[in-house]
């Protein structure tokens, strides 16, 4: 399982937010840009992950599966105040308005994967599209929701943007398949950023949705990144890096042997 899906955010004093199984489970945690200061805030038995924090900085909101599958919750920046935001089963990927007023957020109730939409108080959610589309991206101007299209002919996913007051979706071109199916807005709200693996090497791209070619923004030589966030005054980019390893195991009689190396 790929820590993308864990998510990763920044705070407005640039402190950042991220699922980490540091404790046996995957909780909310927070931690200085250094490191040096960690903090666990929630501590339920099932998972809490894929956070997300509000533009003033007060409210996480995150996906927990305590009641038996994903629902979107809220809670203090400090992790208390905890409130469920959706009731449905398999709710996954909240994204907020810059307002902190709505979350965005996919959905399986239509029977589909769909984009939906709760107020950070709660009350009824709202389909915002009727569209196949999972993964949502408010950009930060909050005019656009990006997210991954699946065409239902050819089975391809593609990143497609989808206006916040509702409407067609669009398929963003010349754009490659993004990593892990995330992708997330440049600060300025010009761009898609994406991440791209190329010969087992992971960098982040940009393709701007004005239709100018996408091209790629970090120089990483080496690893894999599997999550990465901007700062909200886009001066900084997190991301976590690292390789995949793997091992193969001949069972016999019983007893794991591991194959010896090519």
């Amino acid at each position: 399982l790929f820590s993308e899906r864990f998510g990763l955010d920044w705070t407005p004093d640039e402190r950042l937010v991220y699922g980490p199984q540091a404790s046996g489970n995957v909780h909310v945690w927070t931690t200085t840009a250094d490191g040096k200061r960690q903090k666990q805030l929630t501590r339920d038995p099932q998972t809490d992950f894929m956070p997300v924090v509000t533009p003033d900085g007060r409210h996480i909101v995150f996906v927990s599966e305590r009641t038996g599958s994903g629902q979107i919750w809220r809670m203090d920046i400090d992790g208390g105040d905890l409130k469920q935001l959706t009731r449905d089963k398999n709710d996954y990927h909240p994204s907020l308005s810059p307002d902190g007023r709505w979350v965005v957020y996919t959905s399986l109730i239509s029977g589909n994967l769909s984009l939906w939409m709760v107020c950070i108080d709660g009350g009824e959610p709202k389909q915002l599209s009727t569209a196949s589309a999972f993964r949502p991206s408010v950009s930060p101007d909050g005019k656009w929701v990006a997210c991954i299209h699946q065409d239902q002919k050819t089975g391809s996913f593609k990143a497609a943007l989808i206006p916040f007051i509702g409407g067609e979706l669009t398929i963003v071109e010349g754009m490659a398949r993004p990593d892990f199916l995330l992708v997330q807005w440049s600060p300025d709200s010009r761009a898609l950023t994406y991440i791209a693996t190329r010969q087992g090497v992971s960098n982040i791209w940009t393709k701007p949705i004005d239709g100018a070619p996408a091209r790629q923004l970090t120089k990483f030589t080496t690893d894999r990144i599997f999550r990465f966030a901007w700062s909200r005054d886009g001066k900084f980019l997190a991301c976590e890096r690292g390789m995949v390893i793997s091992d193969a195991v001949l069972i016999s009689e019983g007893k794991p042997d591991k194959l010896p190396a090519p």
